[in-house]
């Protein structure tokens, strides 16, 4: 806790008395700033609706407000380093954001997918997932930074996840049987996202230049029909096939080259 003569100490040196570190408050004023951080607000603000829409029991709305947080989280990394607006506020304030839209508001998806209401067995899945989500934000944002994630990065669990309800639903697929088949891929994704074996490779990262165009591509494409809020079965299929193969393509570029 801060103690009185440290909040005077900060205020009279212009910086922010954060325990995450000294923030200057012409740069918090800085508009360069303050574009990225709104971005990350509106993912944030997602999650939030989207986990009403889920407790409301309306999971399908819902997860459209899942998949619009999965493009801001993409856009507000690319405006924090155009705009040359990168700072330890945005980093704890992009995590928490990540935490509610893709920690969240997936297990309340959950929750509206039963027809019945709330059933206590699904609090075993729900927490599996939503821990899952924060013990891995917690270990990445501990990491030094890397060109690859280390488990599947909870942006993409949470986008199939709300891509796949979205399908599975909005197709007819409902009842007892369904819901246990979204209670158990819940709690695998909620597993996979600290399996650090797995290695994800970051859009655009890859040596090889026509699998960065791919990426970039699948990502533009699931974009574009999200804003539009249509075929979330495209959406489904292009990042559950990414989910699949990103760890093969990583593994494969980390192996050394054959000696000549």
């Amino acid at each position: 806790m801060l103690e009185p003569t440290h909040l005077a100490i900060g205020i009279l040196s212009r910086r922010s008395p954060s325990p995450y570190g000294s923030i200057p408050v012409s740069q918090m004023k800085s508009l360069r700033y303050l574009v990225p951080s709104s971005i990350t607000a509106l993912a944030l603000a997602c999650g939030v609706v989207a986990a009403v829409y889920g407790a409301q029991g309306k999971p399908v709305e819902g997860s459209w407000f899942v998949l619009y947080a999965t493009i801001l989280d993409r856009m507000d990394g690319i405006a924090a380093r155009a705009l040359k607006a990168t700072s330890k506020f945005g980093v704890w304030l992009d995590s928490t954001s990540d935490f509610v839209a893709f920690g969240i508001a997936p297990g309340f998806l959950l929750l509206g997918a039963s027809p019945g209401g709330f059933e206590p067995w699904l609090a075993a899945p729900m927490t599996i997932y939503i821990a899952g989500s924060g013990i891995r934000l917690v270990r990445f944002s501990l990491l030094e930074p890397s060109k690859e994630f280390r488990g599947v990065p909870s942006t993409l669990a949470g986008g199939v996840y709300a891509a796949g309800i979205n399908t599975a639903l909005s197709n007819g697929a409902t009842g007892d049987d369904a819901l246990w088949l979204f209670a158990g891929v819940l709690s695998a994704f909620g597993i996979a996202m600290n399996a650090t074996w797995i290695r994800y490779g970051k859009v655009g990262g890859q040596s090889t230049r026509w699998l960065n165009y791919f990426g970039m591509s699948v990502v533009a494409t699931c974009a574009v029909f999200i804003v539009i809020g249509i075929l979330p079965e495209f959406v489904f299929g292009a990042s559950f096939l990414v989910m699949l193969i990103a760890p093969i393509i990583s593994r494969l570029e980390a192996r050394p080259p054959p000696a000549s």
